[in-house]
């Protein structure tokens, strides 16, 4: 029996097909029958999934539930507001009940914002300095261990990088600590203070300090900024009723004497170091002294890395230049373009003679590229 016959026979049997041999039983065959894929393509496989229903789940003032989902995307083409969060897949999701508003937020004005109201009536985004509103399911919490517990809960990805924020903290920390007593040295070499008013000055110091550097903002609007902050926090503090009516004014009177005592005396440069103040007469002619020197002696000479650190040195000298400025004369007197040496002082040499720095260059006098090197 050949195989073909072998499988119509055992189709014929139900499946079964049992063989006899000599001294023994007969042997019992099972079909087993397994799903079968076809490999090669048709006019009817298409090769594209269903769509994913993206859009959103939710209009504007319908209310949701906590893990509603308000919408589907791909990537943050609306992005999650108030009383909302976003998953990985971009699916924006109600964390409180209310009502979906779709806003725009001032600080972002190119981006569109979905968010959830806690009432109806209430618009989103909330004003800034607005108290939050309660939302639903606050209860006050009078067992000040169950407060406590409250608030040190913390989610799983907080807990673990606790060491991490705790070290990245006391690194701040003594940075901080070291830019103050820089500050207070320089601060006792420069003006006369007694000691509530130096706790001040080194306040007000190191605030200025960090928006020169870090928001690299001019030092006279540092100046001002923190100026404003100061008597903003002494207003917010007579609200809460922290002071009284004189305290507040008196703090705001010893703050602008203290303010009077150092201006004119004391700035921070664009590095954020704490300098003498110049005249306005004074730091002109220094800067028009310091950009001749720098377009007759530097504007055509070789950028050499010795030449490099003379010009940023003269450009970076203290209370001359604001930080913008700074950048400009480095755009201008180093750019990273220019040669460290010019065509004028090359040294043609031969073949033979192939030095390190040597190069080919093109002599458009006598129509040869030529093999010069630096003297």
């Amino acid at each position: 029996m050949n195989l073909a016959g072998f499988r119509v026979a055992a189709r014929s049997a139900g499946g079964i097909l049992g063989v006899g041999t000599p001294g023994q039983g007969p042997l019992v065959f099972t079909q087993v029958r397994t799903a079968t894929k076809r490999v090669s393509g048709s006019k009817t496989n298409k090769n594209d999934s269903a769509g994913r229903r993206l859009g959103p789940k939710a209009y504007e003032g319908h209310f949701v539930k906590p893990g509603q989902i308000i919408m589907r995307q791909r990537g943050t083409k609306i992005h999650p507001g108030e009383n909302v969060d976003i998953g990985k897949d971009h699916t924006i999701y109600a964390k409180e009940p209310g009502y979906v508003k779709f806003y725009h937020d001032p600080f972002h004005p190119l981006r569109k914002y979905v968010g959830v109201s806690l009432k109806k009536e209430l618009p989103l985004p909330t004003p800034h300095f607005s108290p939050r509103v309660r939302r639903f399911g606050y209860v006050e919490l009078l067992d000040p261990e169950e407060a406590a517990k409250e608030e040190s809960h913390m989610s799983r990805k907080e807990f673990l990088q606790q060491g991490e924020l705790a070290s990245l903290k006391a690194a701040k920390e003594r940075r901080l600590e070291e830019e103050r007593k820089k500050i207070e040295q320089s601060l006792r070499s420069l003006v006369e203070l007694n000691e509530d008013e130096m706790e001040m000055a080194e306040e007000r110091m190191l605030n200025i300090t960090q928006l020169v550097t870090a928001s690299k903002v001019n030092s006279s609007d540092a100046e001002t900024i923190t100026s404003f902050d100061y008597n903003y926090r002494i207003d917010l503090a007579l609200r809460r009723g922290e002071f009284s009516e004189g305290e507040a004014t008196d703090k705001k009177n010893f703050y602008a004497s203290l303010v009077d005592r150092l201006s004119g005396k004391v700035i921070v440069d664009a590095k954020g170091n704490v300098c003498k103040a110049l005249d306005p007469e004074e730091r002109a002619r220094k800067q028009e002294t310091i950009l001749n020197e720098l377009k007759i002696r530097y504007s055509q000479v070789a950028l050499s890395p010795e030449v490099r650190m003379q010009i940023a040195k003269l450009i970076e000298s203290e209370a001359v230049f604001d930080a913008q400025k700074q950048e400009e004369l480095k755009k201008q007197f180093l750019p990273e373009s220019r040669p460290i040496w010019t065509l004028d002082d090359i040294v043609e040499i031969s073949e033979d003679q192939k030095p390190k720095n040597a190069t080919r260059v093109y002599d458009e006098a006598s129509k040869k590229v030529k093999l010069v090197t630096a003297p």
